[in-house]
Parts: C-alpha cells; sequence; structure tokens
C-alpha cells in the first residue's frame, strides 16, 4: 500500500511547479502548484484527462468557454481538447493521465 499527500513540499513560483505523485497500473497522478497568476497556455493532451482543485481558485479556458473552478471542483477533456490553466490564486490541483501519457510532456507545456 502507497500513500501520497498532496499538500506537503508544495512549490509556488513565477511558473506552476509541476510533480509527480503517484503512477498506478492506470493512471499517473500529477501535482500542479500555481501562484496567483501562474499561466498554462493552451495545450491538448493524447488521451483524456482530469483536473481537480485540491486549493484555490483556477480559471479554465477551452474551446472558447471558460469556467472557475474552486477547491474541491473537478473537470475532465476528451484526448486532443485545447485547454489553458490561469490561477486565480495560489493553488494546488490533481492531475490525472491515462497510463500512455508522459510526465515529460505536461512539463514541455510550460
Amino acid at each position: 500500500m502507497q500513500t501520497v499527500t498532496f499538500f506537503t513540499h508544495t512549490h509556488f513560483g513565477d511558473k506552476p511547479q509541476i510533480d509527480m505523485m503517484f503512477e498506478s497500473f492506470t493512471s499517473k497522478e500529477i501535482r500542479i502548484c500555481m501562484a496567483e497568476g501562474n499561466i498554462m497556455r493552451e495545450h491538448t493532451a493524447p488521451g483524456a484527462i482530469m483536473i481537480m482543485v485540491l486549493k484555490g481558485s483556477v480559471l479554465i479556458t477551452s474551446l472558447e468557454e471558460s469556467v472557475v473552478l474552486n477547491a474541491g471542483d473537478m473537470i475532465g477533456f476528451e484526448a486532443k481538447v485545447p485547454h489553458s490553466l490561469e490561477a486565480h490564486e495560489e493553488s494546488i490541483l490533481r492531475l490525472s493521465l491515462s497510463k500512455n501519457d508522459t510526465f515529460k510532456r505536461v512539463i514541455g507545456v510550460l
């Protein structure tokens, strides 16, 4: 049994801080720490993803629609759907990727 916590050893800076937290047989769980004003420019993922806000508030824009997610909110995207993120305040996100996606790709969004 492996446990992880998303709230220790967090880092906030001039760009989002991305850490691999857990890898299972089917998914990869990634923590993204965003300082207020941090942006992740528009990008896509090769597979479906889920984004959950654990702390803070983040504006997510996709296909000319925008939504503000607050702590406890979650959104999902199918493969290849363009989306961007902007932190309205210091925020911690959980990003769930399919096993076939790569951590390196997520780092490349910065």
